[in-house]
């Protein structure tokens, strides 16, 4: 090899770097997404529900990691461990529901209310077939809408 190609070679892998590096410093300045104020999808929980139950490939592609506004019934209101507040929609299988975990607490639901949650979703569990377990689909980051 000539002392051009070298020098060609390892200024394109220079450039290389150096695009990288912008791109990755682009990404970690960019931080987190404003769920609260972003455009959602707009759907209701038990069709959301269905979507993945029934294809859960496609609704995967069209739902995971965007911002959804999820319609629908509150069936279960409940504290993890990391003392965020769980709401559960109502869906039209039995045992599954879609678990949103709220970033504030949304004060004064309770079971019953219909409500419009915003949230990113992050696809759905897995449940347990064994056991007649469903698996639920989660969203993540979550904030009422008023």
């Amino acid at each position: 090899m000539n002392r051009k190609a070298k020098k060609s070679i390892l200024i394109s892998l220079l450039l290389v770097a150096v695009l990288a590096a912008a791109f990755g410093y682009y990404l970690f300045s960019k931080g987190p997404v404003d769920v609260k104020n972003s455009s959602a999808i707009k759907i209701n929980a038990a069709n959301l529900y269905d979507k993945f139950d029934v294809d859960s490939a496609t609704a995967f592609k069209n739902y995971s990691g965007k911002i959804l506004e999820v319609s629908g019934e509150v069936t279960a209101i409940s504290v993890n461990q990391k003392k965020e507040m769980i709401i559960l929609l109502k869906t039209n299988t039995g045992g599954a529901s879609v678990n949103c975990t709220m970033e504030e607490d949304p004060g004064g639901i309770k079971i019953n209310d219909p409500v419009n949650i915003k949230g990113i979703c992050s696809g759905m569990g897995q449940g347990d077939e064994d056991l007649g377990i469903k698996g639920d689909v989660y969203l993540t980051r979550c904030f009422l809408i008023k």
